[in-house]
């Protein structure tokens, strides 16, 4: 996870951490809690956006729907960084790319009766369609990797959604996946985490 959540590295973390003590085993291990502002990982984000924009017709009306999985408003209040991070991963994206384009940030998969972030993605695209927006570029900024968030819920149900509130140009950016600079920019991250143990192991 780039951004850091309770709900999410918090929990895993302390699964990991529930099943080695079960196994009574306690390895050396280094913890990369978030990476939302990681030069390599904005650089390898800014560059997916930009290869999808060039495959609209006119690049620069494009709108950028920056999308993120929403959480409860009460875990936010609770000092949880998550909804800063998003907000500063995209603010960096944003000024990496230099692009000229409108753009927004939202929010899915809200589940339950409790208040979570807002606006939600389907919000968005009505009110960009009620704006008469015609092309928007979907970038799923809280997932590295494609699944049923983004290959269904964004590029199919919201797709739907999109042509329905008259926004005819609809495209998703896949998730980075195994893309190069991507997996550079976790190459990179592995080995800021570990040189000091690496360097206190050379010093022995």
């Amino acid at each position: 996870y780039p951004q850091y959540s309770r709900t999410t590295t918090g929990s895993s973390l302390a699964e990991w951490k529930r099943q080695l003590q079960l196994a009574r085993w306690d390895p050396p291990a280094q913890v990369v809690h978030d990476y939302h502002d990681d030069p390599a990982y904005i650089a390898s984000v800014a560059g997916a956006v930009a290869e999808q924009l060039a495959r609209f017709p006119r690049p620069d009306a494009v709108h950028l729907v920056f999308c993120a999985h929403s959480v409860p408003v009460s875990v936010i209040k609770a000092g949880d960084p998550y909804q800063k991070q998003i907000e500063r991963t995209v603010e960096l994206v944003l000024t990496t790319g230099k692009w000229p384009n409108r753009s927004s940030l939202c929010y899915q998969s809200k589940v339950g009766p409790m208040q979570w972030l807002r606006p939600m993605m389907r919000e968005t695209l009505e009110k960009l369609g009620h704006e008469k927006v015609e092309a928007v570029l979907m970038i799923p900024i809280s997932f590295v990797s494609d699944h049923l968030e983004t290959l269904y819920e964004i590029d199919i149900e919201h797709r739907e959604i999109a042509h329905q509130c008259g926004i005819s140009q609809y495209r998703m950016a896949p998730g980075l996946n195994d893309a190069p600079p991507f997996i550079a920019a976790l190459a990179g991250l592995v080995r800021k985490a570990v040189s000091p143990q690496l360097a206190a192991g050379a010093g022995r």
